[in-house]
């Protein structure tokens, strides 16, 4: 399988970018307090005066000492160029590491491809959930982590496990998969792969 990386990772793409600054010679506190707390927070990404994507979180907590950022309930989407809504998604909660950019996805989360017409979806349950690894641009999943692809046209797969990586835009699933998928079209089984770049450069 070989979907467009960026439509299912948009959550952890905007994980990457959404670390919040602030002075760093505040008095040191202990790593179990937040030295920022939001009831609610709203991030919106915009270029050329586009909308690329937007944010929501029910809840926030920045821990200084930790370099961690928690967030509850966090409700994302993607826009197209011409202002299109690409993708969409929701997840339970998310810890980031503010010096990496490295995130943590617990509980269940749900993106949809509204160009594929593809839906993800993930159940972390109690000691499952996803990691994302910044620097490398892959997101996988912790171990006995259910996961399930569904199409439009009625295709679904269930697996165990996946890992995506967005440098070679591919999509692996792991462990009991099962289930039907309608085959992609010979144009997009034959698109090369991009090579790999520094992380300090933008994604393919």
């Amino acid at each position: 399988m070989n979907p467009k990386g960026s439509l299912f990772l948009a959550a952890a793409l905007l994980l990457s970018g959404c670390a919040l600054t602030y002075e760093k010679d505040q008095i040191p506190q202990p790593d179990s307090i937040p030295q920022m707390v939001f009831d609610t927070l709203r991030q919106t990404g915009v270029k050329n005066g586009h909308t690329l994507y937007t944010m929501e979180t029910d809840g926030a907590q920045v821990f200084q000492t930790k370099k961690e950022m928690l967030l509850k309930r966090f409700r994302f989407r993607e826009y197209d160029s011409q202002g299109v809504l690409a993708s969409q998604g929701e997840a339970d909660s998310a810890t980031i590491d503010t010096a990496t950019n490295d995130a943590r996805l617990a509980g269940r989360l749900k993106a949809r491809s509204e160009d594929q017409k593809v839906t993800l979806e993930v159940d972390g349950g109690p000691s499952g959930g996803l990691r994302w690894t910044n620097e490398d641009r892959v997101l996988r999943t912790e171990p006995n982590t259910p996961v399930r692809l569904t199409k439009d046209d009625g295709s679904k797969i269930e697996a165990q496990g996946l890992v995506l990586d967005l440098w070679s835009n591919t999509l692996d699933l792991e462990e009991s998969v099962r289930g039907t998928w309608t085959p992609e079209s010979k144009k997009d089984a034959d698109k090369p792969v991009p090579p790999r770049t520094p992380a300090s450069a933008s994604p393919p």
